[in-house]
């Protein structure tokens, strides 16, 4: 994550391929909307406000350390993983609370004294290189769940965990009826312009409904059940477009700024009759 070097991206199995959430490589080449600004790693992205994360609610306390902002002391990396023991590679294997949770996404709320991990956090599937060649038959596995969330990270969805933060972009969507943002776990609809949505595809992924092994590296889209995630449009980390986008939205449909190859439509690949 913390690397200065350039990457290769999208991900074609180079080893210098950024992995699946990205890389801060280009908040320090392109500025801070390229990624997550992190304490010890990055300064403090000063267009916003350090007690209120975009798409988030005013922090007050000790809540800002998780709730605004990772470029502080107390917050930084921890402010979103909580390190335990890593689990085996295995890509059937469903990381959860018995294996230190998926990419160590657990609750930040757990006692200075409690013993394993966290008891509450987000579920998945981790393909044994995390997407260093990302394919539509190998790539990680997300757990998503249909809203509205009413406890702490209960559901085991990613999107649950980036809510905690930008939590406007989960439950204030709509105004009279009209979409301002667009949803996070919300189902893919089986009508209309997604019907020829049916191959997954590993830049615009989609997250799955009570995750089991048998949902390891799937390449078909269960449209009606499966849903769209934070990171189907977003890294978590960083990438060389700005918001973190994992694609070259503002370029299309010239030529990708980053790549010099043909933009890609990514928001086409869901919403198949608007390319």
């Amino acid at each position: 994550v913390f690397n200065l070097a350039e990457h290769t991206y999208p991900q074609i199995g180079y080893t210098s391929s950024a992995l699946a959430g990205g890389k801060v490589h280009w908040v320090f080449v392109n500025g801070d909307a390229y990624g997550h600004n992190v304490h010890g790693i990055s300064e403090t992205d000063l267009r916003f406000s350090t007690s209120q994360a975009p798409g988030g609610v005013e922090r007050s306390g000790r809540c800002i350390n998780c709730h605004a902002t990772l470029a502080n002391a107390q917050s930084g990396c921890e402010g979103c993983h909580v390190p335990h023991h890593h689990a085996d590679n295995n890509s059937s294997n469903v990381i959860g609370q018995e294996n230190g949770w998926y990419r160590f996404l657990g609750s930040v709320m757990q006692r200075d004294d409690q013993v394993g991990p966290p008891p509450e956090g987000v579920i998945g599937i981790e393909v044994s290189d995390w997407e260093q060649n990302a394919l539509s038959n190998r790539h990680n596995t997300y757990q998503g769940k249909p809203g509205p969330y009413t406890n702490y990270l209960e559901t085991g969805s990613i999107n649950q965990k980036c809510a905690g933060c930008h939590g406007n972009f989960h439950n204030e969507t709509l105004a009279n009826s009209v979409w301002i943002r667009h949803p996070g776990d919300a189902i893919i609809p089986d009508s209309g312009e997604f019907v020829s949505f049916t191959a997954y595809n590993p830049l615009v992924p989609v997250a799955r409904l009570n995750v089991t092994s048998e949902d390891a590296s799937f390449s078909t889209i269960n449209r009606g059940s499966d849903m769209v995630s934070c990171i189907s449009c977003h890294r978590a980390h960083g990438s060389p477009y700005p918001a973190m986008l994992r694609w070259g939205y503002r370029d299309w449909p010239g030529n990708d700024s980053y790549t010099q190859q043909p933009a890609i439509n990514g928001c086409a690949v869901c919403h198949t009759t608007k390319d």
